[in-house]
């Protein structure tokens, strides 16, 4: 077993994304992701004061978006 690795596993679950982090991973101001929230382009906060996101469900969020995008062009 490779503690290391265990340990690195452990600290990206954890890692919190602010709302200057998600709008800068999606490439948006703050208008266009405030309207992506709205719209459910966004997944909710887990943290709701300060607005905080879990990177690993953010990355799991967009990939099912994905996988389900890929179906309808299918």
């Amino acid at each position: 077993m490779n503690i290391e690795s265990d340990q690195n596993t452990t600290a990206k679950e954890k890692e919190f994304l602010k709302i200057n982090d998600m709008i800068k991973k999606l490439g948006v101001t703050r208008t266009q992701f405030w309207r992506m929230r709205k719209a459910g382009d966004v997944p909710p906060p887990v943290i709701r004061n300060p607005q905080m996101w879990l990177a690993s469900q953010v990355k799991e969020f967009y990939e099912r978006r994905g996988n389900k995008e890929d179906v309808g062009t299918l």
